[in-house]
């Protein structure tokens, strides 16, 4: 039995099922009526298998003609030139047919955004352009095909097969194929010059995947294991990371392909090839766009870099080749330039006011909600809020190098006093207008996660706190400070990095701690120096995660086992490389962090809403409850979206934006228009 297709989140429609279960913008008139621009909110008897979107030959076949494409002004001097191909010969066979949510839009104008720095806060305008295999609709649930343009699984989900669109192209209009996806996994993934060890997300059942081309369109991953999860990751968060790479742009810069490629390296002023090539070519796709070979770099995205990146800004113009067109037959984008200004976050609300951004979410926090709501009128955009926002998150370090500070954090008896001495309704009416709900750390929108889960030691029992602590030997002095374990003064120092944090929570947590007796020291760093420290085990206190919703437990259960971050590690850097090396090296890790390690890989393996799945789920929730290791602070709290008045085709139920579903990528903004 093969399974294709349209995958739900939690379960899997069969072949047979498809047409049963039609996500349709459907009238009941027939299709061949339709005329002018079908639209989702209007689709003219238009039938789509998946939602908002079907191939260009259903397409023709549902119009009863062909489709005439038509080209972006942008691009007309150089096809009269003879520098490009007319657009019908730019894209593919099977081009990817895409119904806008109101209307066929206009071409023209800029995208502007704004950002911390390059490679701080940068996620969201990424996901104004970013594609993948597959991608996840706005319902959040449904995967829908992309750059692929269908899939089938074998019946165990050990092995799948993807097709690709027929004449599909890179931006600099060479042939994308099969050979560009076994060329990212056989020599780059699977390259132990540029990966020691095979990223996780491509290894199942302690092997790494294996890949194999039909032919030019068609491509198979086989598994040493089931891996359902697959197709999850990459349309949510590794939908920052494409799964395949212009072979012909980068085999020159590997000894397999080029005998001269470390000579060439060091003669360019590099150390070898293996770090010219990591400047050239990254996972995250973001950070290839920094240098100035960003401008030779072909990509598949709706834009790529149109001038030289500086520490100021990136601009982007829009792709020639990009596979994707509206029900007009406009070859998409319809905008044509994302602009990118890098602002200290302390601006970011005033270039918002001015009208200087037309889309924004990332880093906002909902104390801006305010004064971005009065600022509507004048700066010409409207504010909503949607969801996307859950904790801070505090994780106590239980590897931090220092023994005397190690002794304390890897007590539970510790971590549970500090629970325990939060106020979360005080918080959550200072910080959060009384708009959020106090919760503790656990997976969102999973079944196998309980009330009891979710309220497990979040009430505010200073008396109790402090009966831990004495409990541990942390002595109250006459000064109301406590001693360690030891004996010796104890001191908490708290750095924090304000893109993952604020000072008014740091300062209020710490007001709790110090009234059970724990001195805390609170101190801003750069994100830089913390996920230095967090990856050196020398940090006290971590906090960069990002609570997983169920696609991201589905896809990638490494951000619920030890280290919980790949970026800023929060806790068990050292059990990580222990059980990567086999005891090689690292530490051995405490038996509740190892029961974590066993399930993860069991987990890879099972179906998404299966018994085992359910069991799995739960005992990993009551693990990480139980110790403690990450305490959440509140949950479900808005987070505000900033939308300038001039665009159009943008949803109007935009419900969550956050970093495990891409930010933006799930509302399709190669449709958006200014009007």
């Amino acid at each position: 039995m093969l399974v294709h297709n349209c995958l739900p989140l939690g379960r899997i429609i069969s072949g047979a099922a498809l047409g049963a279960a039609m996500f349709a913008t459907v009238s009941a008139s027939g299709a061949a009526q339709a005329a002018g621009c079908p639209s989702v909110a209007d689709p003219q008897g238009i039938k789509t298998s998946f939602p908002q979107q079907l191939d260009l030959p259903d397409f023709e076949k549902q119009l009863g003609r062909k489709l005439t494409l038509k080209d972006n002004p942008l691009f007309a001097d150089q096809v009269k030139a003879g520098k490009l191909r007319s657009v019908a010969k730019r894209l593919p066979e099977d081009a990817l047919v895409s119904l806008p949510y109101k209307d066929c839009g206009k071409y023209g104008g800029m995208l502007r955004g704004i950002s911390k720095a390059l490679e701080s806060g940068t996620s969201e305008i990424l996901s104004w352009r970013q594609v993948n295999l597959v991608r996840i609709s706005d319902d959040l649930q449904t995967l829908v095909p992309n750059v692929a343009k269908s899939w089938k699984w074998n019946e165990d989900f050990s092995s799948i097969t993807m097709t690709l669109r027929k004449g599909h192209k890179w931006s600099d209009g060479a042939p994308f194929t099969a050979d560009d996806v076994v060329f990212y996994i056989d020599d780059i993934i699977k390259n132990k010059g540029l990966h020691e060890v095979v990223p996780s997300v491509w290894m199942v059942g302690g092997k790494p995947v294996e890949v194999t081309k039909i032919d030019t369109e068609n491509f198979r991953f086989d598994f040493a294991a089931p891996y359902p999860g697959l197709l999850h990751f990459l349309a949510t968060g590794g939908s920052y990371f494409a799964a395949y790479a212009p072979k012909h742009h980068y085999m020159p810069y590997l000894p397999k392909y080029n005998s001269k490629a470390d000579e060439e390296a060091k003669a360019a002023g590099h150390e070898s090839w293996v770090q010219r090539f990591g400047l050239i070519w990254h996972k995250w796709k973001d950070a290839e766009n920094i240098t100035a070979h960003a401008l030779t770099r072909p990509t598949l995205e709706s834009h790529l870099v149109e001038v030289e990146t500086n520490t100021q800004r990136r601009q982007y113009i829009a792709n020639p080749y990009y596979f994707k067109v509206d029900t007009a037959g406009n070859q998409l984008p319809y905008i044509d330039r994302q602009h990118e200004r890098f602002l200290d976050q302390e601006l970011f609300i005033l270039s918002v006011l001015n009208g200087e951004v037309d889309v924004k979410t990332q880093t906002l926090s909902l104390n801006n909600y305010p004064v971005l709501k009065e600022g509507e009128a004048k700066g010409g955009y409207t504010v909503g809020r949607p969801s996307g926002s859950f904790g801070p998150y505090i994780v106590f370090n239980q590897t931090i190098m220092d023994p005397s500070l190690r002794a304390v954090y890897s007590d539970v008896r510790f971590r549970k006093a500090m629970s325990l001495a939060i106020d979360r309704n005080e918080l959550n009416e200072v910080l959060w207008f009384g708009l959020g709900k106090p919760e503790q750390a656990v997976p969102i929108g999973v079944p196998f996660v309980t009330d009891a889960d979710r309220n497990y030691l979040i009430a505010h029992d200073p008396a109790a706190a402090k009966a831990l602590l004495e409990e541990m030997g942390m002595k109250m002095g006459s000064d109301g400070v406590r001693t360690g374990p030891d004996g010796k003064p104890f001191t908490l120092l708290w750095e924090y990095t304000a893109q993952h944090n604020s000072a008014e929570f740091a300062t209020l947590i710490s007001d709790y701690w110090k009234k059970v007796g724990i001195n805390v020291t609170v101190k801003e760093v750069t994100t830089q120096l913390m996920r230095e420290k967090a990856s050196n085990s020398t940090s006290d206190i971590n906090m960069e995660w990002d609570v997983p919703y169920e696609p991201t437990m589905i896809s990638q259960i490494d951000v619920y086992i030890p280290p919980y971050s790949d970026i800023g590690p929060l806790v068990g850097v050292p059990w990580r490389d222990w059980v990567g090396s086999k005891g090689a090296t690292g530490e051995e890790p405490p038996a509740w962090a190892k029961r974590l390690f066993e399930l993860s890989e069991e987990w890879k393996t099972v179906l998404p809403g299966s018994k085992r799945y359910m069991e799995i789920g739960t005992e990993m929730v009551k693990i990480n409850l139980e110790n403690l290791v990450i305490i959440g602070t509140m949950g479900s709290l808005p987070k505000p979206l900033v939308v300038t008045n001039k665009l159009i085709n943008v949803p109007d139920g935009w419900n969550v934006s956050h970093f495990n579903y891409g930010y933006d990528y799930p509302y399709r903004a190669d449709q958006w228009s200014f009007k």
